[in-house]
């Protein structure tokens, strides 16, 4: 058997292990298909555009990782209307699964770290870097299989409201302020609201994390990744990009996540005629050391809380459909 059989291979048990797994594509970092196996689905999947999603969700959080001294990246999850795209760096490749959330969550992850124990193995075969020590391989294998564990484990945070009894209509970001410091779990680090060109509206952080990049600074890296992330998903028929999620960390008693979703739309005159809508996103850091179940509620109930107050959004809205539907499935 050829080294890309044996890809393929492993990639086929991947795509095998859930009904809910539509798609399996091996690429190199810039998005260049290397291998792929996939079943017939109702979705018109672009695997152009799928490589270049991947290429885009490890790449655009790079930044904000090197700036708070945290490596490296293990896992991304990119959510979508109607699917997920479960993204993992091996050597200097990316595996991206698509995945049907709907249908079956969350992912098997001691099948996947199988499957990444053995594709590490033949892509060091494949680009001739030789063998890689057994150790190594070991590591990389748990480090997959814990943090897929970990975000899908946790506690489920009721669905609440933050939103005050009174908001001025006039002034709305001080409604907006007191939904921020109303969040009941301290699972985040730092998190905030940013418009479109990253310009930080509202944000808090955990006091004494002394973290080595200003919350503005991140909240803006962490906006154009996500700006990025849906500009490659533009005009695809998996939907509307809905949250992206990067884990990173040496090994799972110190994983860190970022998360960002969209959080509906801010008119910042009542002039019918003034173009001045915008475009919010709720930016997150968190330790990944409750699960992501707390993490994904949390954010819901925050951006929920959120378009209470400046109305409903259609993206946003399916957001919060999607934690709903992710809640309802998880490790225990």
């Amino acid at each position: 058997m050829s080294v890309r059989e044996s890809l393929i291979k492993h990639l086929t048990s991947i795509l095998r292990a859930s009904e809910g797994t539509f798609l399996v594509i091996l690429c190199d970092l810039n998005g260049l298909s290397i291998a792929k196996i996939g079943r017939k689905s109702e979705i018109d999947l672009n695997p152009n555009q799928i490589t270049s999603l991947a290429s885009a969700a490890f790449s655009v959080s790079e930044e904000n990782w090197e700036d708070l001294n945290i490596k490296d990246q293990v896992i991304s999850f990119s959510y979508f209307d109607r699917v997920c795209l479960i993204t993992i760096r091996i050597n200097e490749t990316l595996l991206t699964i698509v995945h049907d959330y709907h249908k079956d969550w969350p992912l098997d992850a001691d099948n996947l770290a199988t499957a990444m124990y053995y594709l590490k193995q033949k892509l060091g075969e494949f680009f001739g870097g030789g063998n890689e020590p057994e150790r190594e391989v070991e590591i990389f294998c748990d480090k997959v299989r814990s943090a897929t564990y970990l975000f899908g484990m946790g506690s489920e945070v009721p669905f609440t409201s933050y939103k005050p009894d009174t908001v001025e209509q006039t002034n709305l970001l001080p409604s907006i302020s007191t939904v921020l410091d109303s969040i009941q779990n301290p699972i985040f680090i730092r998190y905030a609201l940013v418009n479109p060109s990253g310009l930080t509206l509202d944000a808090r952080e955990v006091s004494g994390q002394n973290l080595p990049i200003t919350v503005e600074a991140f909240s803006a890296n962490a906006n154009a990744a996500f700006q990025k992330m849906k500009e490659e998903s533009g005009g695809s028929s998996m939907g509307d990009l809905l949250c992206y999620v990067a884990i990173s960390g040496q090994n799972s008693e110190n994983f860190y996540g970022l998360i960002t979703c969209p959080s509906a739309k801010i008119k910042f005159s009542t002039l019918d005629e003034t173009l001045n809508i915008e475009d919010i996103s709720f930016i997150g850091l968190f330790a990944l050391t409750y699960g992501g179940i707390p993490v994904i509620c949390e954010s819901r109930n925050i951006i929920s809380s959120i378009m209470q107050i400046l109305g409903e959004e259609q993206t946003t809205m399916n957001f919060i459909k999607s934690v709903n539907v992710l809640t309802s499935f998880k490790y225990e």
